[in-house]
């Protein structure tokens, strides 16, 4: 009879620590957002580049818009490294959303500044009749 109850415990206390060693992997693995630096070190560089042009007049809009193919390169780059970091992978939707506004802010305004250069192109040289 004592033995059976030993082996009982035994054998519930080996059952106990297993679930704790689940619930310990459990917590351990923690999901990966995917998206939230690319979109913070796009926004600052941006920003930054954004003023360079407004304030100091160091860069030229043109090589400012030029560069939006940047976000998706970094957006590409964190999703490459996370695939390949143990966990599981969440896009953060509202940081793929503001990197989407962002390049069609700077492809917008892309466009804009090409159609202010044609137009003054045209004026210039009165080629409008």
């Amino acid at each position: 009879m004592e033995n059976n109850i030993m082996a009982i415990s035994e054998a519930l206390e080996r059952e106990t620590m297993a679930m704790q060693e689940k619930e310990k992997e459990k917590v351990a693995v923690k999901p990966r957002r995917v998206g939230t630096v690319s979109i913070g070190v796009s926004m600052v560089t941006f920003g930054i580049m954004f003023l360079l042009c407004s304030v100091f007049k160091v860069l030229a809009y043109e090589t400012v818009f030029a560069l939006w193919p940047v976000i998706l390169i970094a957006y590409g780059t964190e999703l490459l490294v996370f695939s390949f970091v143990k966990g599981k992978l969440i896009y953060d939707k509202g940081a793929v959303f503001i990197m989407i506004l962002l390049m069609l802010f700077a492809v917008g305004m892309a466009g804009v500044d090409v159609c202010f250069k044609v137009a003054d192109y045209f004026l210039t040289n009165k080629l409008i009749f």
